[in-house]
């Protein structure tokens, strides 16, 4: 009987395909190791069950259905690998620079469902394997079609939701290469606001009354089957992107009451900077901006005798012309060619 394990002794890999679908095992040259905490990504199928009548009340077979791949990756937020996760999602990019840092920049597009190409700063689909007890899983066709950034504990993390098409086991669990961490903590983190604008000035003071933030952009991906010899999903799709960001403010006057009442537009920047300098010139930050919100909740109440006044506020973001709604800018040692 094989011994039991334990999640730490697994891993993630993330290889760019070639071919949409076309599962790489992490032996491939360009793979990826990708520290994580925890994973849910999963086999999900629609399995038949024949419903025939034949003096009988219970089902009386099963044929295979339709399957796609799902679940969710909890991962820590880290420069070497963030852009890897971003260029593959909804995302038109932007790769500047002529060596260590690259700044990568990434901001909504319009595509209507997953591809790839070889090279370029283009989206892309990629192979994703976990081990497992030493077993290795293999997931084609994958992107990440809702990224959801929030800051735990004083760090930066993010919960990609991963949906893919097919499943595969690996001819090999490839050899993993793992690097000192830069993880972006307590002391790495500004938020900004402005007037909504295609490139807001953002006063120099950061807001102080924050208590957390939470961006998530959704780009409700779905699996879509085809009639064809194979049951694995044929493409994911995306529909509507929805970005927002949610927050806890210390309630000191009504202004940003005022704000929603009115839909006056707002702009609001995340900095992270891992390494203490501005983010032009770091070498190891993320920026997250959106352009153009409205408030779309808030409310302050009255929570107990011995409780802050808090107002709740979700801010809601919106297009604007001439310019992108949102943008994650990262500033990296990841050279993706």
């Amino acid at each position: 009987m094989p011994a039991a394990g334990i999640g730490g002794a697994g891993y993630m890999a993330l290889t760019f395909e070639t071919v949409v679908g076309t599962y790489l095992p992490p032996t491939t040259a360009g793979t990826v190791f990708i520290p994580i905490l925890s994973e849910s990504v999963d086999y999900n199928e629609d399995k038949y069950l024949s419903e025939q009548i034949r003096q009988s009340t219970i089902e009386s077979e099963q044929k295979p259905g339709y399957y796609h791949i799902a679940g969710d990756v909890t991962l820590e937020v880290d420069t070497n690998f963030l852009p890897y996760i971003l260029y593959c999602s909804r995302h038109v990019i932007t790769k500047t620079g002529a060596g260590s840092p690259w700044l990568y920049k990434f901001v909504p597009s319009t595509a209507g469902s997953t591809s790839t190409a070889a090279s370029g700063a283009v989206q892309r689909t990629c192979s994703l394997t976990f081990i497992r007890n030493g077993v290795g899983f293999g997931y084609g066709g994958c992107t990440f079609g809702q990224l959801a950034f929030s800051i735990d504990t004083g760090n930066l993390r993010l919960v990609a939701s991963v949906v893919g098409q097919n499943e595969q086991t690996p001819a090999g669990l490839g050899a993993p290469a793992w690097v000192a961490a830069k993880l972006l903590g307590a002391d790495a983190h500004s938020i900004y606001l402005d007037a909504a604008g295609t490139a807001p000035a953002f006063a120099a003071a950061s807001e102080t009354g924050f208590n957390g933030f939470s961006f998530t952009a959704n780009y409700n991906p779905e699996a879509q089957n085809r009639i064809r010899s194979d049951r694995s999903a044929s493409y994911v799709r995306f529909a509507k992107t929805e970005a927002e960001v949610t927050t806890e403010l210390d309630f000191l006057t009504k202004t940003d009451f005022n704000s929603f009442k009115s839909s006056a537009k707002n702009a609001i920047k995340l900095e992270s900077i891992g390494d203490a300098t501005p983010f032009a010139t770091s070498t190891d930050a993320v920026k997250i901006q959106i352009n153009n919100s409205v408030f779309t909740a808030y409310s302050v109440n009255l929570a107990s005798m011995d409780d802050l006044v808090m107002a709740n506020a979700t801010y809601k973001a919106l297009g604007i012309a001439g310019g992108d709604a949102y943008a994650i800018s990262v500033q990296s040692a990841a050279a993706i060619t």
